[in-house]
């Protein structure tokens, strides 16, 4: 099984001004610096101007585990869109969470959380 295979990620456009980057499988260090790379672009494309970004969302539905590398990463991704004034949200938490360790569980309670995507949108949408 390759990385890849174990740790697939998405990303989506859902509706103007809204990023959304699909996780599945363990948020590891690995995968956390991968995420770290696709929230820093898109910081760097909004900065420029390419693309309009008031909300960056974290599907995490298909995760079944976060370790610490994970959560360090979940926590600088917050950080670096929240000195843009860009929001950091996610999405999926609370079905996963049962299926988690309790420290997994504490990491994505930090965050707030929406049942799903059109419902962030929704929301969030000015």
């Amino acid at each position: 099984m390759t990385l890849a295979e174990s740790a697939p990620m998405g990303i989506a456009v859902p509706a103007a001004g809204f990023y959304t980057i699909t996780l599945r499988g363990s948020l590891d260090r690995v995968v956390g610096a991968r995420l770290l790379r696709l929230v820093d672009a898109r910081l760097q494309m909004a900065a420029y101007g390419h693309a309009v970004t008031r909300h960056v969302l974290l599907d995490v539905g298909g995760l079944d585990a976060v370790d610490p590398g994970g959560e360090a990463a979940l926590r600088h991704a917050a950080h670096a869109c929240d000195r843009r004034g860009i929001t950091l949200d996610l999405v999926g938490a609370a079905a996963v969470g049962p299926h988690l360790g309790i420290g997994a569980r504490q990491a994505l309670a930090r965050y707030r959380s929406f049942p799903d995507v059109p419902t962030a949108v929704a929301a969030l949408t000015d």
